[in-house]
């Protein structure tokens, strides 16, 4: 019987994490990283160097990284009585997507998280040196929907860049540095619109993205610009009780032709998982809705379980939707084809046939990028429909990204983590890294 996630009780996923083990800066070099690796049950102490190497042991596989790029997000605003400053956090774009903000050259209003945000009184104008001004049009569970404008012609990129500060995670008791512009950034970060890292990127050099490209028969990239709810613990006793925050994917049409082919998938990060799990959904949710989706449900995976936490006789993995073709195309061992695959690094044939209707229906259509936002949940319960292997980061105690971890390692994450603990392993952004064979 399936566990479901609703009912799962956060404080199962903790654990003790000591100040002293947070990574407050990164490796020098960026790939002096030390590497747990976890496959199938197999723990191995190395190198970030040796991942490819361990890959290649694999057989063919394909590497999917996530380009997204981190703006400087916090904007400090002198206060009028010109003591102290205001800190703005730019979250999200009202009514924009991120690609559009970006590329504003006059006025934006945003989701701001603002600091010290009662001493900011209504009717206030902040203003910067530099002829950013900035008015709060209203407030909402504890974040602000400010107007910023400016003349200069800059876009609002360049803007951030010019005045902002990179947003390192509050577990870095440190400010920012300049180091930090380029540290807190993979090599291979193309699409501005982030405001936190996907860290498990910041441990490859030029080089070793050289050497990655030589062993993945495929490599594809994919974009999920990271807000600043990803590293946050949950807050609420259960799983079924915390919001998920939404994110926005952009991938292109060429990617969900390459996955077709059923190539393993390896996914540098959880970012560039969440982003291929939810493309999965979305593409089903298309099929048998008929409309393409601009948005998943942090619970579409789970919608075919019954209150009582079990699932439907017969149906051993958790499923989508209403209808019986959802859970044939969901569940994994639901067709022979299904079992065999099933038994491999491949992707099952009937993910493959869909992801191969989305391309096809795309191409149709002419339409090279699609765009929508995810709050998709991966919790213990979950089965992969798309990754087979994952590098990541260590994370948080009782946050959404471990829930994820134990998804694809079942109760052993604890077993790994705490293997980790006794080995001095650096946790957390800029920390060590893990390679995980579900």
């Amino acid at each position: 019987m399936t566990t479901d996630p609703r009912h799962i009780r956060i404080s199962d996923y903790d654990y003790p994490l000591p100040d002293d083990r947070i990574a407050q800066d990164p490796c020098s070099p960026r790939d002096a990283a030390k590497l747990l690796v976890w496959e199938r049950g197999t723990l191995r102490d190395l190198g970030v160097c040796d991942a490819p190497d361990v890959v290649n042991g694999w057989g063919p596989y394909r590497l999917v990284v996530n380009e997204a790029r981190v703006v400087p997000a916090r904007i400090f605003m002198p206060r009028p009585s010109g003591e102290g400053h205001f800190e703005l956090f730019y979250l999200d774009a009202e009514g924009l997507s991120v690609e559009q903000a970006m590329a504003e050259t006059s006025v934006l209003s945003a989701w701001c998280k603002v600091r010290p945000s009662k001493k900011w009184k209504d009717g206030v104008v902040l203003a910067h040196s530099c002829g950013l001004t900035a008015s709060r049009l209203a407030q909402r569970d504890g974040v602000s929907l400010v107007e910023f404008r400016w003349s200069t012609g800059q876009t609002w990129a360049q803007i951030l860049g010019d005045v902002g500060r990179i947003p390192l995670p509050p577990y870095m008791h440190r400010a920012d540095t300049e180091t930090d512009r380029d540290r807190y950034q993979s090599v291979f970060a193309r699409h501005e619109g982030s405001v936190a890292a996907p860290t498990a990127s910041l441990h490859w050099t030029p080089e070793l993205m050289d050497r990655w490209r030589k062993v993945c028969a495929d490599t594809q990239a994919v974009t999920l610009h990271v807000g600043a709810g990803t590293f946050q613990p949950v807050s609420a006793d259960a799983v079924g009780d915390h919001h998920m925050h939404a994110e926005e994917v952009v991938v292109s049409q060429r990617v969900i032709e390459a996955l077709a082919d059923g190539m393993p998938v390896l996914a540098m990060g959880t970012t560039a998982a969440r982003t291929l799990e939810s493309l999965y959904w979305w593409a089903l949710d298309w099929q048998l809705s008929g409309t393409m989706p601009r948005f998943v449900d942090q619970w579409a995976p789970y919608s075919e379980l019954l209150i009582d936490g079990s699932t439907p006789q017969g149906v051993e993995l958790l499923v989508a939707g209403s209808s019986a073709q959802a859970a044939e195309l969901a569940v994994n061992g639901s067709s022979e084809q299904g079992q065999a695959a099933a038994e491999s690094d491949s992707l099952d044939p009937e993910v493959c046939a869909l992801f191969a209707w989305a391309a096809q229906e795309l191409a149709k259509r002419g339409q090279d990028v699609v765009s929508f936002r995810t709050a998709l949940i991966i919790a213990p319960g979950y089965s992969f429909q798309v990754v087979k292997a994952l590098i990541t980061n260590f994370h948080q105690p009782q946050s959404t990204l471990l829930l994820l971890i134990a998804a694809g390692l079942g109760s052993a994450w604890r077993e790994l983590y705490e293997h980790a603990l006794a080995s001095d392993y650096r946790f957390l952004s800029y920390g060590d890294a893990n390679l995980y064979r579900f």
